[in-house]
């Protein structure tokens, strides 16, 4: 064993009761307590990316394909030649509009998503979230009599016979007044799936009707006009309740059979876009390119999850990193502890310093012995605080502490235990404890052999 290492165990093991082993213990604590708090914000506000990366793309899509202006007629054709893209498991047409829904006296804004349920399972998480109802149960085929009507005039006014009598909600008549009816579809009212919020203000369940009110009869602005500006309504029923856990969707957005919306809009068969899942969620920009080189330039754009949540993301990862900057300090703070134990060993020791530099030992091998005693000290509690932080981490995820989604988004404390943040952090404070025992090891090594026996 080196010597500079028997003499540094010699002072550690030392038990003798003195204020300097009060100091050490206090300085392992304040390294202790850093390394535990460092480590358990780290993984609560990694906790929160992957949460709010786990609800966006739980209810959507990695990527979505739109088209510059609105007549998306042959997504059809798009669907294949995107699902021949490697890395893309599966595509499928949405429209996404903004409505009101409203059932009795309760009225909400709303999102409507038009999905393609025999797909939606394929490109989301959907059926996951589902606490009430089946995808099979908000299946809808339009009538085929129906349809050949629609498409004629697709984004106009609605044919005369959906208009209602005068007097009755027609559009030229009751502008102002109460929405007008569409004519309802023939058959089952098409299915609607509601977030769980949502339904509670409505005060909706499995089975009753609730009212969708469009601001406008179609989704064409060339055939807007004075006639055909009146809201018009449809009632749907419900077929579905989900619970996605984050307070935007479970509030606000709903989702039907796309095909109910082209009927409703008399859009004909038009779709909003194309939404795709992949298999890495982290090469969708690389995805995204192939895709593009696929479609015909200047027709056709794609937004991957990133962009589309790029505001949300960047937020989320600066605050992790100005937490982790900021408790760093901790460590730092505690660090001070380090030097203030080590300088008070070198005053302690001066007359042992000076005897063995007496014998021949090198500055050299004097600043190792004081390195190597602020080593330990922080070793330890950095050891200590890496099983303090598992620990504390682990109690989180176990407790489910619960958060108002209405501040946070998400009605859960989430917490994500990552080893290689663990190491970092680790590294980090053995790094800040090697700095801090430069100082008391430089000084102990200067340390004249005269000086410290003069007095003896």
């Amino acid at each position: 064993m080196p010597y500079e290492t028997f003499v540094g165990l010699r002072h550690l093991k030392s038990k003798k009761k003195s204020f300097i082993s009060t100091i050490t213990l206090i300085s392992i604590l304040g390294v202790v307590v850093g390394v535990a708090t460092l480590t358990a914000v780290v993984s609560v506000t990694g906790g929160f990316q992957e949460a709010f990366r786990e609800k966006v793309l739980g209810i959507n899509s990695h990527i979505l394909v739109m088209k510059y202006g609105i007549n998306f007629r042959e997504y059809n054709e798009i669907i294949d030649t995107v699902e021949q893209v490697k890395g893309v498991e599966a595509a499928s047409p949405f429209i996404f509009h903004e409505m009101m829904i409203s059932r009795g006296d309760r009225l909400s804004g709303v999102l409507i998503k038009g999905i393609d349920p025999q797909r939606a399972d394929k490109v989301s998480d959907l059926p996951r979230y589902v606490r009430h109802g089946t995808l099979d149960d908000l299946k809808w085929t339009p009538p085929p009599n129906k349809d050949e009507v629609r498409d004629v005039d697709p984004g106009g006014a609605a044919p005369e016979e959906d208009r209602g009598a005068p007097g009755e909600g027609s559009p030229d008549e009751g502008r102002g007044e109460e929405p007008s009816e569409a004519a309802p579809p023939e058959g089952p009212l098409p299915g609607i799936f509601l977030g769980t919020d949502l339904a509670e203000k409505l005060d909706a369940h499995l089975g009753d009707e609730v009212r969708l009110v469009s601001p406008l009869r179609g989704l064409d602005p060339g055939n807007w006009a004075p006639s055909s500006m009146a809201p018009t309504s449809r009632r749907f029923t419900v077929a579905g309740i989900y619970r996605s856990g984050f307070n935007e969707y479970d509030n606000k957005l709903v989702m039907v059979d796309y095909r109910a919306l082209q009927d409703f809009f008399n859009q004909g068969d038009v779709v909003t876009g194309i939404e795709i899942r992949v298999a890495d969620i982290f090469a969708v920009g690389e995805i995204s390119e192939q895709i593009k080189g696929r479609l015909t330039p200047g027709r056709f754009r794609t937004l991957d999850w990133r962009e589309i949540n790029r505001n949300l993301f960047t937020s989320l990862k600066l605050q992790k990193l100005v937490l982790s900057i900021i408790l760093t300090f901790i460590v730092i703070v505690a660090s001070f502890n380090i030097v203030s134990t080590l300088i008070m060993l070198v005053l302690d020791k001066g007359k042992e310093i000076a005897i063995i530099k007496s014998m021949g030992a090198s500055d050299g091998g004097i600043m190792r012995v004081f390195i190597f005693e602020g080593m330990i000290i922080g070793s330890i509690g950095t050891a200590l605080g890496i099983l303090g932080g598992l620990v504390a981490c682990l109690i989180i995820g176990s407790s489910n502490i619960g958060m108002d989604p209405k501040v946070y988004l998400i009605d859960k404390l989430p917490v994500r235990i990552e080893p290689v943040e663990f190491l970092i952090v680790a590294i980090v404070s053995l790094l800040i404890s090697f700095t801090a025992t430069i100082y008391p090891a430089w000084r102990a090594a200067t340390l004249s052999p005269v000086e410290g026996l003069r007095y003896d």
